[in-house]
C-alpha cells in the first residue's frame, strides 16, 4: 500500500474510531487529532475504565495532559497505542504500573471490490433497533456479566437515541439469535464493531454471512470503505473477506488503584 494512501486511510480509520467510541461513551475528550480519551460507565473490566487511544500522528506535547491524567486517576485504565508510538511511550507507562496486554490490527476494505454472498435460506438476518436480541451474542463473546451486557446495551441505546448512524444486525437460526454486530457510518465511511457469536454456534460461517449483510448495507448507504479493529483470532477471517492491514495497536492496562 502506497505510504501516502496508507496515511490517508489511517486518518480515516481514526475518524471512524473516534466517532464510534464517542457515541457509546458518556464522556470523552479529544486531546489532539491522534489522542482521545473515553470514560466508560459499566460495572466490570474491561468496560469500567478510562480508555485512551493513541494514533501515529501525535505531536510530542499532545501526550502531556493524558499522561498527567493517568498519574492522577485511580480508576482502571486501558491505553491502545499505534505501533509507531509504542517505543516512546512504553517506558513511561511501565513506570506508571502498566503492563502490556493484547495486540489488535486496524484493517480496511475497499467496498468497490466487495461482492456480497448470496442469501442463505437457513438463516435470518435482521437490522434491528430492539437491542435486547443484539446484545446477547456480544455479551457472550466479550464474557460480560448480565449487568455488563445491560450497560453496554444502554450505551448503544444512547447512540441510537442521539440519532447516530448506528445499525445493529442479528443473525438467527429458527428464530434464535446466534450472531450480532454493529455497523456505524461516519462521513461516508463505514466501521464494523461488536461482532459476537454464541459459543455453541461458532465455526458454522454465521459471522461471515452477517458481515456480508452489513457490508452490503454499507454499500447501499454509499460507503466507499469499511474499517474495523481485529483481534489476533479474527484477522484471518477478515483477510478472507478482503480486508487489508493498516497498522497494529498494542494495548497496555493498569487496574484500579486501591488507596489505603
Amino acid at each position: 500500500m502506497h505510504s501516502t494512501a496508507a496515511s490517508t486511510l489511517a486518518t480515516l480509520y481514526h475518524q471512524t474510531e473516534a466517532h464510534f467510541f464517542a457515541a457509546v461513551c458518556p464522556l470523552h475528550r479529544r486531546y489532539s487529532a491522534g489522542v482521545n480519551a473515553y470514560f466508560i460507565d459499566a460495572d466490570q473490566v474491561p468496560w469500567n475504565l478510562l480508555f485512551i487511544r493513541v494514533g501515529s500522528v501525535v505531536q510530542d506535547d499532545a501526550m502531556l495532559e493524558p499522561l498527567d491524567l493517568i498519574r492522577r486517576t485511580t480508576m482502571g485504565i486501558r491505553v491502545a497505542i499505534h505501533d509507531d508510538r509504542v517505543e516512546g511511550l512504553q517506558p513511561v507507562l511501565t513506570d506508571s504500573g502498566f503492563v502490556a496486554f493484547e495486540r489488535s490490527t486496524a484493517m480496511v476494505l475497499d467496498l468497490s471490490r466487495f461482492t456480497p454472498l448470496a442469501a442463505d435460506s437457513h438463516v435470518q438476518i435482521n437490522l434491528t433497533r430492539h437491542l435486547g436480541d443484539w446484545a446477547g451474542p456480544v455479551g457472550n463473546a466479550f464474557g460480560l456479566s448480565e449487568g455488563g451486557i445491560a450497560n453496554y446495551q444502554a450505551q448503544h441505546q444512547r447512540a441510537l437515541d442521539s440519532d447516530q448512524a448506528f445499525y445493529h444486525f442479528t443473525l438467527s437460526v429458527n428464530t434464535v439469535v446466534m450472531c450480532s454486530l454493529t455497523l456505524s457510518m461516519c462521513e461516508g465511511e463505514a466501521r464494523l464493531n461488536d461482532l459476537g457469536t454464541e459459543s455453541a454456534a461458532r465455526g458454522k460461517g454465521y459471522a461471515t454471512h452477517l458481515i456480508h449483510a452489513a457490508l452490503a448495507h454499507a454499500q447501499a448507504l454509499g460507503a466507499r470503505r469499511c474499517f474495523l479493529e481485529a483481534t489476533p483470532a479474527g484477522v484471518s477471517l477478515y483477510r478472507k473477506l478482503g480486508f487489508e492491514r493498516l497498522f497494529g495497536y498494542q494495548a497496555f492496562v493498569r487496574g484500579l488503584i486501591v488507596q489505603a
